[in-house]
Protein backbone atom coordinates (compact mmCIF):
# COMPACT_ATOMS: atom_id res chain seq x y z
CA UNK A 1 0.00 0.00 0.00
CA UNK A 2 1.39 3.41 -0.92
CA UNK A 3 2.24 5.78 1.90
CA UNK A 4 -0.41 8.24 0.71
CA UNK A 5 -3.74 7.68 -0.99
CA UNK A 6 -4.90 10.28 -3.52
CA UNK A 7 -8.28 10.62 -5.14
CA UNK A 8 -10.15 13.22 -7.17
CA UNK A 9 -13.74 13.58 -6.01
CA UNK A 10 -16.48 15.37 -7.94
CA UNK A 11 -18.39 17.64 -5.55
CA UNK A 12 -21.47 18.21 -7.72
CA UNK A 13 -23.20 15.00 -6.61
CA UNK A 14 -22.80 12.55 -3.72
CA UNK A 15 -20.20 9.90 -4.64
CA UNK A 16 -21.82 7.13 -2.60
CA UNK A 17 -19.60 4.28 -3.79
CA UNK A 18 -16.44 6.32 -3.48
CA UNK A 19 -17.29 7.31 0.09
CA UNK A 20 -17.68 3.67 1.08
CA UNK A 21 -14.46 2.81 -0.76
CA UNK A 22 -12.56 5.54 1.08
CA UNK A 23 -14.01 4.41 4.39
CA UNK A 24 -12.87 0.84 3.73
CA UNK A 25 -9.36 2.03 2.81
CA UNK A 26 -9.08 4.22 5.91
CA UNK A 27 -10.29 1.49 8.25
CA UNK A 28 -8.35 -1.44 6.75
CA UNK A 29 -4.95 0.09 5.95
CA UNK A 30 -3.27 1.18 9.16
CA UNK A 31 -0.01 1.92 7.30
CA UNK A 32 -1.32 5.18 5.77
CA UNK A 33 0.86 8.14 6.80
CA UNK A 34 -1.04 10.88 4.96
CA UNK A 35 -4.58 11.25 3.74
CA UNK A 36 -4.19 13.48 0.69
CA UNK A 37 -7.69 13.48 -0.75
CA UNK A 38 -8.45 16.57 -2.83
CA UNK A 39 -11.87 16.61 -1.17
CA UNK A 40 -12.57 14.63 1.99
CA UNK A 41 -16.31 13.88 2.32
CA UNK A 42 -17.74 14.74 5.73
CA UNK A 43 -19.58 11.42 5.61
CA UNK A 44 -16.17 9.75 5.88
CA UNK A 45 -15.23 11.58 9.08
CA UNK A 46 -16.94 9.17 11.55
CA UNK A 47 -14.94 6.33 9.97
CA UNK A 48 -11.77 8.34 10.52
CA UNK A 49 -12.55 8.76 14.21
CA UNK A 50 -13.15 5.02 14.56
CA UNK A 51 -10.04 4.03 12.60
CA UNK A 52 -6.69 2.98 14.06
CA UNK A 53 -4.18 4.61 11.72
CA UNK A 54 -1.01 3.87 13.63
CA UNK A 55 1.24 5.60 11.09
CA UNK A 56 -0.95 8.63 10.32
CA UNK A 57 0.97 11.90 10.61
CA UNK A 58 -1.19 14.40 8.68
CA UNK A 59 -4.98 14.78 8.79
CA UNK A 60 -6.30 17.43 6.29
CA UNK A 61 -9.64 18.34 7.84
CA UNK A 62 -9.68 21.60 5.86
CA UNK A 63 -10.91 19.59 2.86
CA UNK A 64 -14.03 18.28 4.61
CA UNK A 65 -17.09 18.76 2.41
CA UNK A 66 -20.61 17.53 3.12
CA UNK A 67 -22.29 16.31 -0.07
CA UNK A 68 -25.71 15.74 1.49
CA UNK A 69 -27.91 17.91 3.71
CA UNK A 70 -26.56 17.16 7.16
CA UNK A 71 -30.09 16.49 8.43
CA UNK A 72 -29.92 13.19 6.51
CA UNK A 73 -26.82 12.07 8.39
CA UNK A 74 -26.72 10.15 11.65
CA UNK A 75 -24.17 11.63 14.03
CA UNK A 76 -25.91 10.70 17.28
CA UNK A 77 -22.91 8.69 18.40
CA UNK A 78 -20.79 11.83 18.18
CA UNK A 79 -23.28 14.15 19.90
CA UNK A 80 -23.72 16.32 16.81
CA UNK A 81 -27.04 18.02 16.23
CA UNK A 82 -28.20 17.73 12.60
CA UNK A 83 -28.71 20.81 10.44
CA UNK A 84 -30.64 21.32 7.22
CA UNK A 85 -27.93 23.43 5.60
CA UNK A 86 -26.29 21.96 2.51
CA UNK A 87 -22.99 23.72 3.06
CA UNK A 88 -19.30 22.88 3.53
CA UNK A 89 -18.68 21.50 6.99
CA UNK A 90 -18.30 24.40 9.43
CA UNK A 91 -16.25 24.56 12.58
CA UNK A 92 -19.21 24.02 14.92
CA UNK A 93 -19.78 20.50 13.56
CA UNK A 94 -16.06 19.75 13.51
CA UNK A 95 -15.48 20.90 17.08
CA UNK A 96 -18.28 18.64 18.36
CA UNK A 97 -16.91 15.65 16.45
CA UNK A 98 -13.32 16.07 17.60
CA UNK A 99 -13.97 17.29 21.14
CA UNK A 100 -16.16 14.25 21.85
CA UNK A 101 -13.57 11.80 20.52
CA UNK A 102 -10.15 13.48 20.68
CA UNK A 103 -8.96 11.44 23.65
CA UNK A 104 -9.70 8.07 22.03
CA UNK A 105 -8.56 9.25 18.60
CA UNK A 106 -5.13 10.50 19.73
CA UNK A 107 -4.56 7.38 21.85
CA UNK A 108 -5.04 5.16 18.81
CA UNK A 109 -3.12 7.45 16.43
CA UNK A 110 -0.16 8.43 18.56
CA UNK A 111 2.05 9.54 15.64
CA UNK A 112 -0.36 12.22 14.42
CA UNK A 113 1.54 15.50 14.17
CA UNK A 114 -0.50 17.83 11.95
CA UNK A 115 -4.23 18.54 11.85
CA UNK A 116 -4.90 20.91 8.98
CA UNK A 117 -7.90 23.16 9.71
CA UNK A 118 -7.35 25.79 7.00
CA UNK A 119 -10.44 27.15 5.32
CA UNK A 120 -12.86 26.12 8.07
CA UNK A 121 -15.00 28.85 9.60
CA UNK A 122 -13.60 29.64 13.04
CA UNK A 123 -15.88 30.77 15.84
CA UNK A 124 -13.97 32.10 18.89
CA UNK A 125 -16.38 30.52 21.39
CA UNK A 126 -16.17 27.17 19.62
CA UNK A 127 -12.41 27.56 19.44
CA UNK A 128 -12.19 27.99 23.21
CA UNK A 129 -14.31 24.89 23.76
CA UNK A 130 -12.16 22.93 21.33
CA UNK A 131 -8.88 24.07 22.90
CA UNK A 132 -10.06 23.25 26.42
CA UNK A 133 -11.18 19.78 25.31
CA UNK A 134 -7.79 19.07 23.74
CA UNK A 135 -5.90 20.42 26.76
CA UNK A 136 -7.88 18.13 29.06
CA UNK A 137 -7.26 15.01 26.98
CA UNK A 138 -3.78 15.61 25.55
CA UNK A 139 -1.94 14.48 28.69
CA UNK A 140 -0.62 11.08 27.69
CA UNK A 141 3.15 10.42 27.31
CA UNK A 142 2.58 8.79 23.92
CA UNK A 143 1.39 12.02 22.32
CA UNK A 144 3.73 13.75 19.91
CA UNK A 145 4.09 17.39 18.96
CA UNK A 146 0.67 18.16 17.42
CA UNK A 147 0.02 21.18 15.21
CA UNK A 148 -3.41 22.56 14.42
CA UNK A 149 -2.67 24.82 11.50
CA UNK A 150 -4.69 27.71 10.09
CA UNK A 151 -1.88 29.29 8.07
CA UNK A 152 -0.62 28.19 4.66
CA UNK A 153 3.05 29.16 5.12
CA UNK A 154 3.28 27.71 8.62
CA UNK A 155 1.67 24.48 7.47
CA UNK A 156 3.99 24.22 4.48
CA UNK A 157 7.02 24.60 6.72
CA UNK A 158 5.55 22.14 9.20
CA UNK A 159 4.92 19.55 6.48
CA UNK A 160 8.55 19.84 5.37
CA UNK A 161 9.94 19.68 8.88
CA UNK A 162 7.65 16.80 9.82
CA UNK A 163 8.54 14.73 6.76
CA UNK A 164 12.25 15.31 7.30
CA UNK A 165 12.05 14.48 10.98
CA UNK A 166 10.00 11.38 10.36
CA UNK A 167 12.43 10.11 7.73
CA UNK A 168 15.36 10.40 10.11
CA UNK A 169 13.37 8.89 12.95
CA UNK A 170 12.23 5.93 10.89
CA UNK A 171 15.78 5.23 9.75
CA UNK A 172 17.69 5.34 13.02
CA UNK A 173 14.91 5.03 15.67
CA UNK A 174 16.60 7.37 18.19
CA UNK A 175 15.53 7.50 21.80
CA UNK A 176 13.53 10.61 22.68
CA UNK A 177 15.68 13.33 24.18
CA UNK A 178 14.81 15.17 27.37
CA UNK A 179 13.81 18.21 25.33
CA UNK A 180 11.58 16.08 23.09
CA UNK A 181 9.84 14.61 26.12
CA UNK A 182 9.33 18.04 27.60
CA UNK A 183 7.50 19.18 24.47
CA UNK A 184 5.58 15.95 24.00
CA UNK A 185 2.33 17.38 25.39
CA UNK A 186 2.49 20.76 23.69
CA UNK A 187 -0.06 21.79 21.08
CA UNK A 188 0.71 24.52 18.59
CA UNK A 189 -2.03 26.69 17.11
CA UNK A 190 -1.27 28.80 14.04
CA UNK A 191 -4.14 31.26 13.75
CA UNK A 192 -5.37 34.05 11.54
CA UNK A 193 -7.60 36.17 13.78
CA UNK A 194 -10.24 38.75 12.87
CA UNK A 195 -10.98 40.62 16.09
CA UNK A 196 -13.97 42.94 16.60
CA UNK A 197 -16.10 44.12 19.52
CA UNK A 198 -18.05 40.84 19.52
CA UNK A 199 -15.14 38.45 20.01
CA UNK A 200 -12.39 40.58 21.56
CA UNK A 201 -12.73 39.04 25.03
CA UNK A 202 -12.82 35.46 23.66
CA UNK A 203 -9.63 36.00 21.63
CA UNK A 204 -7.94 37.54 24.67
CA UNK A 205 -8.99 34.56 26.79
CA UNK A 206 -7.60 32.17 24.18
CA UNK A 207 -4.24 33.95 24.19
CA UNK A 208 -4.08 33.94 27.99
CA UNK A 209 -4.63 30.17 28.04
CA UNK A 210 -1.09 29.64 26.78
CA UNK A 211 0.90 27.43 29.12
CA UNK A 212 3.17 24.39 29.01
CA UNK A 213 0.65 22.42 26.97
CA UNK A 214 -0.54 25.02 24.46
CA UNK A 215 1.42 27.38 22.26
CA UNK A 216 -0.58 29.97 20.30
CA UNK A 217 0.98 31.52 17.20
CA UNK A 218 -1.00 34.32 15.54
CA UNK A 219 0.59 35.19 12.23
CA UNK A 220 -2.22 37.36 10.89
CA UNK A 221 -4.23 39.79 13.01
CA UNK A 222 -7.09 42.01 11.86
CA UNK A 223 -8.62 44.39 14.40
CA UNK A 224 -11.66 46.43 13.40
CA UNK A 225 -13.47 49.09 15.43
CA UNK A 226 -12.05 48.03 18.80
CA UNK A 227 -9.82 51.02 19.55
CA UNK A 228 -6.13 51.58 20.14
CA UNK A 229 -6.07 50.42 23.77
CA UNK A 230 -7.52 46.99 22.99
CA UNK A 231 -5.24 46.53 19.97
CA UNK A 232 -2.24 47.32 22.17
CA UNK A 233 -3.34 44.80 24.81
CA UNK A 234 -3.68 42.08 22.14
CA UNK A 235 -0.27 42.82 20.64
CA UNK A 236 1.31 42.53 24.08
CA UNK A 237 -0.13 39.02 24.40
CA UNK A 238 1.29 37.94 21.04
CA UNK A 239 4.75 36.99 19.88
CA UNK A 240 5.57 40.08 17.78
CA UNK A 241 8.32 38.37 15.82
CA UNK A 242 5.75 35.89 14.41
CA UNK A 243 3.23 38.41 13.07
CA UNK A 244 3.41 38.76 9.29
CA UNK A 245 0.12 40.59 8.63
CA UNK A 246 -1.41 43.38 10.72
CA UNK A 247 -4.68 44.96 9.57
CA UNK A 248 -5.78 47.93 11.69
CA UNK A 249 -8.08 49.76 9.28
CA UNK A 250 -11.19 51.60 10.55
CA UNK A 251 -10.08 51.90 14.17
CA UNK A 252 -9.91 54.87 16.50
CA UNK A 253 -6.15 54.98 16.91
CA UNK A 254 -6.05 58.38 18.58
CA UNK A 255 -5.21 59.17 22.16
CA UNK A 256 -2.33 58.44 24.48
CA UNK A 257 -1.98 54.77 23.50
CA UNK A 258 -0.83 55.37 19.92
CA UNK A 259 2.77 56.04 20.96
CA UNK A 260 2.88 52.70 22.82
CA UNK A 261 1.29 51.01 19.81
CA UNK A 262 4.00 52.26 17.44
CA UNK A 263 6.68 51.17 19.94
CA UNK A 264 5.15 47.69 19.96
CA UNK A 265 5.03 47.74 16.18
CA UNK A 266 8.81 48.12 16.03
CA UNK A 267 9.18 44.57 17.36
CA UNK A 268 7.18 43.01 14.50
CA UNK A 269 10.32 42.38 12.50
CA UNK A 270 8.73 39.79 10.17
CA UNK A 271 5.76 41.98 9.29
CA UNK A 272 5.09 41.95 5.54
CA UNK A 273 1.66 43.67 5.45
CA UNK A 274 0.60 46.73 7.45
CA UNK A 275 -2.81 48.35 6.96
CA UNK A 276 -3.63 51.50 8.96
CA UNK A 277 -6.15 52.87 6.46
CA UNK A 278 -9.03 55.17 7.40
CA UNK A 279 -7.92 56.00 10.93
CA UNK A 280 -7.78 59.79 10.48
CA UNK A 281 -4.27 59.93 11.90
CA UNK A 282 -2.97 63.28 13.10
CA UNK A 283 0.36 64.83 12.09
CA UNK A 284 1.96 63.70 15.35
CA UNK A 285 0.68 60.14 14.91
CA UNK A 286 1.91 59.98 11.32
CA UNK A 287 5.34 61.12 12.52
CA UNK A 288 5.39 58.37 15.18
CA UNK A 289 4.30 55.78 12.63
CA UNK A 290 6.98 56.99 10.24
CA UNK A 291 9.69 56.31 12.82
CA UNK A 292 8.39 52.77 13.34
CA UNK A 293 8.65 52.02 9.63
CA UNK A 294 12.44 52.14 9.92
CA UNK A 295 12.36 48.84 11.83
CA UNK A 296 10.10 46.94 9.43
CA UNK A 297 12.73 45.56 7.08
CA UNK A 298 10.42 42.85 5.68
CA UNK A 299 7.47 45.14 4.88
CA UNK A 300 6.09 44.60 1.37
CA UNK A 301 2.55 46.01 1.52
CA UNK A 302 1.71 49.35 3.19
CA UNK A 303 -1.79 50.86 3.17
CA UNK A 304 -2.12 54.46 4.44
CA UNK A 305 -5.33 55.30 2.58
CA UNK A 306 -7.90 57.56 4.21
CA UNK A 307 -5.39 59.53 6.32
CA UNK A 308 -4.57 63.19 5.66
CA UNK A 309 -0.84 63.04 5.11
CA UNK A 310 -0.58 66.85 5.09
CA UNK A 311 2.75 67.10 3.29
CA UNK A 312 4.25 64.35 5.49
CA UNK A 313 4.67 61.93 2.60
CA UNK A 314 8.35 62.84 2.18
CA UNK A 315 9.08 61.82 5.77
CA UNK A 316 7.17 58.56 5.38
CA UNK A 317 8.95 57.69 2.16
CA UNK A 318 12.35 58.42 3.67
CA UNK A 319 11.73 55.79 6.35
CA UNK A 320 10.32 53.13 4.05
CA UNK A 321 12.52 50.13 3.49
CA UNK A 322 13.60 48.99 0.04
CA UNK A 323 11.38 45.92 0.38
CA UNK A 324 8.01 47.72 -0.08
CA UNK A 325 6.27 46.52 -3.26
CA UNK A 326 2.68 47.82 -2.85
CA UNK A 327 1.88 51.33 -1.57
CA UNK A 328 -1.73 52.50 -1.17
CA UNK A 329 -2.32 56.25 -0.74
CA UNK A 330 -5.98 56.67 -1.72
CA UNK A 331 -7.97 59.55 -0.16
CA UNK A 332 -4.82 61.02 1.40
CA UNK A 333 -5.32 64.64 0.24
CA UNK A 334 -2.08 64.48 -1.71
CA UNK A 335 -0.85 67.55 -3.53
CA UNK A 336 1.25 67.85 -6.64
CA UNK A 337 4.20 68.63 -4.36
CA UNK A 338 3.71 65.18 -2.82
CA UNK A 339 3.93 63.59 -6.26
CA UNK A 340 7.28 65.29 -6.85
CA UNK A 341 8.45 63.87 -3.50
CA UNK A 342 7.19 60.46 -4.55
CA UNK A 343 9.06 60.75 -7.85
CA UNK A 344 12.29 61.62 -6.04
CA UNK A 345 11.87 58.59 -3.78
CA UNK A 346 11.82 56.11 -6.66
CA UNK A 347 15.55 55.49 -6.32
CA UNK A 348 14.91 54.56 -2.68
CA UNK A 349 11.73 52.48 -3.26
CA UNK A 350 13.41 50.29 -5.83
CA UNK A 351 11.01 47.35 -5.50
CA UNK A 352 7.79 49.38 -5.64
CA UNK A 353 5.65 47.70 -8.31
CA UNK A 354 2.09 48.83 -7.48
CA UNK A 355 0.98 52.36 -6.56
CA UNK A 356 -2.56 53.46 -5.58
CA UNK A 357 -3.25 57.21 -5.77
CA UNK A 358 -7.02 57.28 -6.25
CA UNK A 359 -9.22 60.21 -5.18
CA UNK A 360 -6.47 62.76 -4.54
CA UNK A 361 -7.44 65.48 -7.09
CA UNK A 362 -4.09 65.53 -8.88
CA UNK A 363 -5.27 67.13 -12.12
CA UNK A 364 -4.15 70.72 -11.42
CA UNK A 365 -0.54 70.35 -12.53
CA UNK A 366 0.18 67.34 -14.68
CA UNK A 367 3.91 68.06 -14.55
CA UNK A 368 4.07 66.23 -11.22
CA UNK A 369 2.32 63.16 -12.68
CA UNK A 370 4.65 63.20 -15.68
CA UNK A 371 7.68 63.49 -13.39
CA UNK A 372 6.50 60.54 -11.31
CA UNK A 373 5.82 58.29 -14.29
CA UNK A 374 9.07 59.13 -16.04
CA UNK A 375 11.20 58.26 -13.01
CA UNK A 376 9.66 54.90 -12.19
CA UNK A 377 12.07 51.99 -12.11
CA UNK A 378 10.02 48.83 -11.47
CA UNK A 379 6.53 50.32 -11.21
CA UNK A 380 4.10 48.08 -13.13
CA UNK A 381 0.64 49.17 -11.96
CA UNK A 382 -0.73 52.66 -11.29
CA UNK A 383 -4.26 53.41 -10.06
CA UNK A 384 -5.34 57.04 -10.47
CA UNK A 385 -9.15 56.91 -10.53
CA UNK A 386 -11.19 59.97 -9.48
CA UNK A 387 -8.41 62.50 -9.88
CA UNK A 388 -10.04 64.60 -12.60
CA UNK A 389 -7.35 63.76 -15.15
CA UNK A 390 -8.38 63.88 -18.78
CA UNK A 391 -8.28 60.45 -20.39
CA UNK A 392 -6.38 61.35 -23.53
CA UNK A 393 -3.75 63.40 -21.73
CA UNK A 394 -3.19 60.70 -19.14
CA UNK A 395 -2.74 57.92 -21.69
CA UNK A 396 -0.18 60.01 -23.53
CA UNK A 397 1.65 60.59 -20.24
CA UNK A 398 1.73 56.87 -19.48
CA UNK A 399 3.52 56.14 -22.73
CA UNK A 400 6.47 58.13 -21.39
CA UNK A 401 6.87 55.71 -18.46
CA UNK A 402 9.54 53.05 -19.07
CA UNK A 403 8.08 50.27 -16.92
CA UNK A 404 4.32 50.76 -16.43
CA UNK A 405 2.22 47.95 -17.88
CA UNK A 406 -1.17 48.44 -16.23
CA UNK A 407 -3.16 51.63 -15.58
CA UNK A 408 -6.52 51.86 -13.84
CA UNK A 409 -8.49 55.11 -14.16
CA UNK A 410 -12.06 56.23 -13.74
CA UNK A 411 -12.82 59.22 -15.92
CA UNK A 412 -15.01 61.76 -14.19
CA UNK A 413 -16.64 63.06 -17.35
CA UNK A 414 -17.70 59.59 -18.55
CA UNK A 415 -18.30 58.02 -15.13
CA UNK A 416 -16.97 54.74 -16.45
CA UNK A 417 -13.94 52.78 -15.42
CA UNK A 418 -11.17 52.26 -17.95
CA UNK A 419 -8.60 49.56 -17.47
CA UNK A 420 -5.64 50.00 -19.81
CA UNK A 421 -2.88 47.52 -20.49
CA UNK A 422 -0.07 49.50 -22.06
CA UNK A 423 2.10 48.00 -24.79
Amino acid sequence: MASSYRSNLQTNQPPYKLIHLCADIVVKYASITKIALNVLPAELFPALLDASLRELRVLPLSMLISHWPLAQLTYNKYNVYPTIQHLPLVYGILSHLIAANIDNFTRKNSKLKVIDLRGITIDPNGMLTFVKAIMQTNQHPCHHHLTLSFDDDQLRRKYTQTDHALTNEDQVHPKPSTKRLKLAHQLQFFLECHVDTNNYHEIGQLLRMENARIDVHITSLRCQEIGCKKILSLLRLLKPDEITMLNLDFNDLGGKYFSSLTNQLQHCLRLTTLNVAYNNLTRIQITLLSKSLLYLKSLKHLNLSGNRLNSLLRQLLANLTHSVEILKLNYCCLTNRDLFDLAESQQHCQHLSELHLESNNLAQKLESVKCLLSRTINLKTVKLSDNGIDQGIFISLCHTAPSIQHVLCKWNEEDTQQDHALP
